[in-house]
């Protein structure tokens, strides 16, 4: 049986380390906080997220839009419940499967979702603007890797 083996700690380690929770309570923080959309053409970042999907999909299943914004069911049909209310989603059972609930969105909450990750892209253009554009390169090849890393935990 092989046995694991776990780098001595070295400040080099523990710097990554730190940085990456500094990075990840940063990312939680900004996605507890945005916005995405101006006035009351607003979603919260989950919200765009959970939505996403049906961007490129005319229904899908409750458990599907959960998978892709990376929530719990319970999570997501709370959010929807909300997002119902404001007139953005219409939710149906699914024919095939009566367990299923399909999702769709209104013409409302399309042009909402759109105008969000519109919002969302151009706020993240003005802000990597400060970056030269090897460090832009720099940063995508990393967070690629640490996504991949971060995936083997």
């Amino acid at each position: 049986m092989a046995v694991a083996v776990i780098p001595a700690p070295d400040s080099g380690h523990e710097a990554f380390i730190e940085s990456l929770r500094r990075f990840s309570r940063a990312q939680q923080r900004a996605k507890s906080r945005r916005r995405c959309g101006a006035g009351e053409d607003t979603l919260s970042l989950p919200q765009a997220l959970l939505l996403s999907g049906l961007l490129h999909e005319p229904e899908l299943t409750v458990g599907a839009l959960a998978e892709h914004a990376m929530v719990s069911n319970p999570t997501a049909t709370r959010m929807l419940d909300a997002l119902e209310r404001d007139g953005l989603v219409l939710r149906r059972k699914c024919e095939r499967d009566r367990r299923a609930v399909l999702v769709s969105l209104t013409d409302e909450g399309r042009r909402v979702v759109e105008q969000s990750w519109s919002d969302l892209h151009d706020g993240l253009t003005r802000a990597s603007a400060s970056l030269s554009v090897r460090e832009r390169s720099d940063a995508t090849r990393l967070l690629d890797r640490l996504a991949l890393l971060m995936d083997e935990i």
